[in-house]
């Protein structure tokens, strides 16, 4: 994607940027602004702003998951929540869902990673489904319950019953 294609970003600036070495919108969103700044005497502020700019005009990619999921994933699931771990990397907060698959399958599609489970876990996770991940169920310890202490009048009449 051009330089251009950035609002703010014309001829003028173009040519700054590319002899610093930024030809395109996706060499300046991953640069490191303080290093562009000092070559092209740019501010900060300024690439900051295109860089903002820059991450909404380049066309998202999707990830390549090149690897089987179930060897490289684990999920573990709290409740209403998983935490799901790929390649070590851990995602949190992941939305679980359970009851009827074809029930919830649609509202899970529009997330970018979501669990189902049923007889087994399920996981969502770049625009395609992964079964025979590897999970756990861990359930909150339960908060414990407090007997109320009897009354005074109570330990009485239980001491008078003996």
């Amino acid at each position: 994607m051009e330089l251009k294609s950035i609002k703010g970003i014309g001829i003028v600036y173009e040519k700054k940027l590319n002899e610093a070495g930024i030809e395109t919108a996706e060499d300046l969103v991953l640069a490191d602004l303080k290093e562009v700044s000092e070559r092209t005497g740019i501010s900060v502020n300024r690439l900051r702003e295109w860089k903002k700019k820059g991450r909404k005009v380049i066309p998202r990619k999707k990830a390549i998951v090149r690897e089987d999921v179930a060897k490289i994933a684990t999920i573990e699931i709290t409740d209403s929540v998983a935490k799901v771990t790929i390649k070590g990397v851990p995602h949190e907060n992941i939305p679980v869902y359970r009851g009827r698959f074809e029930d919830v399958r649609a509202e899970m599609v529009k997330r970018e990673m979501a669990v189902h489970l049923g007889t087994k876990a399920t996981l969502w996770f770049n625009q395609q489904w992964y079964e025979n991940v590897p999970y756990s169920v861990k359930s909150r310890p339960q908060k414990e319950e407090k007997v109320p202490e009897r009354s005074f009048f109570e330990k009485l009449k239980e001491w008078w019953r003996k």
